[in-house]
């Protein structure tokens, strides 16, 4: 077989690539899928499951690689096949339901993978719905339309937002995940939300309290663990997980806060 040949046959099968993880017994409890960003650099592969799983979450966190590439670009700029991953990441998502209809299911996603996560809830079924989307750097334009979206969903969407995102910045002459160019991302002003469904968007601006937790308004830097423990997995708590314990030092700040109140009320009185 001729090198041609070989390299056909290796792209055809890197869509299929990403659809063969199951999560075995976690998958009970729930799942939750997250997206990396273009060219598949790595960002929250680690994190994002660490973070939940500290957080308290018992179910499963499926890593769904979308890119057909390891070049930002190429993947930023290839809307036909970033679409094509969203219709295999469509069908995962429905076939998750057909096993466990009563569980939740949450989409967290990152940069480009922000745009392949729409477009997949959008071409799920009537009878499939996603509960919360999280959109962390989002490189879709912000006046992206999400009413279609948010028909399958029964809860928000999440939205985090930087002007300190550099990447972003480059990417309105390059073109957003969805193929406009000049145009402000989600990721750097947040998402303009659809007429009549404004409480169904959260967006959340980057905070300069977020350095302690390892955001410091850049582009990838969100989805790091501690980010995804205290912030984004709070977003996505069920009413019957523990609640998630603020980092040591924010603890020790409000201990040391209570303790001087009690002795100041002790002093008045």
């Amino acid at each position: 077989m001729t090198r041609r040949p070989v390299l056909l046959v290796i792209l055809l099968a890197i869509p299929l690539a990403g659809g063969c993880h199951y999560g075995g017994a976690a998958e009970r409890f729930g799942k939750i899928y997250y997206l990396d960003g273009a060219g598949n650099l790595g960002f929250g592969a680690v994190g994002v499951p660490k973070g939940l799983k500290e957080a308290g979450y018992k179910g499963d966190v499926e890593i769904y690689v979308w890119t057909l590439s390891f070049n930002p670009l190429i993947d930023q700029l290839n809307i036909p096949g970033a679409k094509l991953r969203a219709a295999g990441l469509a069908d995962r998502i429905k076939d998750y339901h057909r096993r466990y209809p009563k569980n939740s299911i949450d989409i967290i996603s990152l940069s480009a993978g922000t745009g392949v996560a729409t477009w997949a809830i959008e071409a799920l079924d009537d009878g499939t719905k996603v509960d919360n989307l999280v959109l962390l750097g989002s490189s879709l334009s912000h006046d992206y339309d999400m009413t279609a979206a948010l028909k399958h969903m029964t809860g928000k969407i999440y939205v985090y937002h930087s002007p300190h995102d550099k990447v972003l910045e480059s990417v309105k002459l390059v073109g957003t995940i969805d193929g406009k160019r000049g145009v402000a991302s989600i990721g750097l002003v947040g998402l303009t939300p659809p007429h009549g469904l404004e409480n169904r968007v959260v967006n959340i601006g980057w905070d300069p309290s977020w350095v302690r937790l390892g955001w410091a308004g850049a582009h990838g830097d969100c989805a790091n663990y501690r980010f995804v423990h205290y912030e984004i997995a709070r977003q996505l708590r069920r009413p019957r997980e523990r609640p998630v314990a603020p980092p040591p030092q924010i603890a020790a700040k409000h201990s040391a806060a209570a303790a001087g109140h009690a002795s100041a009320a002790v002093s008045h009185n």
